[in-house]
């Protein structure tokens, strides 16, 4: 009986002695990690030296980057790629010629000394012509009657009252007004627009033009030698001063 137990004692040790060093504790070998590509062995990072980590950076960082700017464009297949290089259009030249215009002068022997002063100065010129109004002065009236009657009764009322300078217009644009004068300058339409109230009438005042030509010269030559506007203020007219437009010359 001793015999069996020791012989079932042996076959358990055994048993253990096979399971601990052929299941539980396999060779150091077969831990060993599998080498690289290149046939280095492949290390955690902790495992890498100060210098190994520092380059693993340097050479990490350009893919990464290149990664980043690639990620949110899609390229076409067979995209090909070119260098292009832009520049500034170059700059106009201090000699380059120019154009430039004056006016309005009020009338053509204004514009003829104006062109005599720019050729002149060795510069190429000429004048033309467009339409424009110039002001006559300022007109007081009564705004149009019903009728011829009424606007006869109204006049013949205001001159029993010592107004003079009045007649009612015939003209078909203002046909049975009262015409009560023109004036030159405002001051004096607006007094008299004011005594007309003053009797109990309607009173207007409306600025008077008539159309007259004005005349403009167009001048070309290099911008240093065009004059300023102020070169011909002398010819101008107060209502419309004399001005200068610049531009690049036709063609």
């Amino acid at each position: 009986m001793k015999r069996a137990l020791l012989f079932v004692l042996i076959l358990a040790n055994l048993g253990v002695f096979a399971w601990v060093h052929w299941y539980v504790n396999p060779s150091h070998a077969d831990l060993a990690p599998a080498a690289a590509p290149g046939g280095a062995p492949l290390k955690l990072m902790s495992e890498l030296t100060p210098g190994e980590r520092k380059n693993l950076a340097s050479t990490a960082a350009p893919v990464a980057a290149t990664k980043t700017a690639f990620s949110s464009t899609t390229i076409p297949a067979g995209t090909t790629f070119v260098s292009v290089t832009t520049s500034a259009p170059p700059p106009a030249t201090a000699g380059s010629l120019v154009c430039a215009s004056y006016g309005p002068f009020p009338s053509a022997d204004a514009a003829g000394q104006a062109l005599a002063r720019l050729k002149a100065a060795g510069l190429t010129a000429n004048q033309h012509a467009i339409a424009g109004k110039a002001k006559l002065g300022y007109w007081v009236y009564l705004p149009p009657f019903g009728s011829r009657k009424e606007a006869d009764a109204a006049a013949a009322m205001l001159k029993k009252r010592g107004v003079t300078d009045i007649y009612v217009v015939a003209d078909e644009a203002n046909r049975n007004a009262v015409s009560l004068g023109v004036f030159s300058q405002r001051d004096g339409a607006s007094q008299r627009e004011k005594d007309i109230k003053k009797l109990g009438f309607r009173a207007q005042m409306a600025e008077r033009f008539r159309d007259e030509p004005r005349y403009w010269l167009d001048a070309k030559g290099v911008d240093a030698s065009l004059p300023a506007a102020d070169a011909f203020k002398d010819l101008g007219d107060e209502a419309a001063p004399i001005g200068r437009a610049t531009g690049t010359c036709p063609g």
